[in-house]
């Protein structure tokens, strides 16, 4: 992999999350990954803390880097259809009743269409609020609360709640590993000059994609 690096996405420093260095030369695919690659390779928002170390620890992740990565909903919006089944018939037990309350209010049935924020705290920051509200029985997902349910992964949520250096210390880790699942070598892949469209049959030289994206980031900051 080229050692040349360039900062990370501009998502995380505008809601005031970590900077990192992003290791440059991971190629791109010739083909976007379909809808049903993509929904294969998430964790489901009902699923457990064992379902959640399984399905990470194949990829090479472990237990803190589960949990830190799912520190990314400290940010962002949910549709109610993804947690209302801890809500109805009958309320999940390690949901908070006022909490659970609120969300009613804004999804009054299961197949509601609406969207709440995902982390009650600071919605549009991205820190280590996510980690207080499961600690005070406020996660929204099943996937979230279990993490401080499950003995497990307890101390790890505790330790990011106290101490959000450390959370973004060990996110950025877990960030980089991803980055570097699938790495496509050899003639498998392309270097696009742009990331939402394939290249127009014709090479590109790592060299100019980079000095343009130096000079973006020179732009912007």
């Amino acid at each position: 992999m080229n050692r040349k690096k360039t900062k990370n996405p501009l998502f995380f420093l505008l809601t005031g999350g970590p900077t990192y260095d992003v290791p440059l030369g991971r190629k791109d695919g010739f083909n976007f990954a379909t809808e049903q690659a993509t929904i294969d390779n998430l964790v489901a928002p009902f699923a457990n803390t064992t379902t959640v170390l399984a399905s990470l620890e194949v990829k090479g992740l472990d237990a803190t880097d589960a949990v830190a990565l799912s520190g990314a909903h400290t940010i962002g919006i949910s549709h109610c259809t993804s947690f209302t089944d801890r809500l109805y018939p009958n309320q999940d037990s390690t949901m908070d009743k006022t909490f659970a309350n609120n969300l009613k209010r804004s999804c009054p049935t299961a197949d509601s269409n609406n969207t709440v924020n995902m982390d009650i705290r600071s919605p549009n920051v991205f820190d280590n609020k996510y980690y207080v509200d499961l600690m005070n029985r406020q996660g929204l997902f099943t996937s979230d609360q279990d993490l401080y349910t499950d003995k497990r992964t307890r101390g790890i949520v505790r330790s990011f709640a106290v101490n959000q250096s450390l959370f973004y210390e060990k996110f950025v880790i877990g960030m980089i590993k991803m980055g570097q699942l699938n790495v496509l070598t050899g003639g498998e892949g392309e270097i696009r000059k742009r990331c939402d469209r394939r290249n127009k049959d014709k090479k590109v030289d790592i060299a100019t994609v980079v000095e343009e994206l130096e000079e973006t980031f020179s732009a912007l900051f």
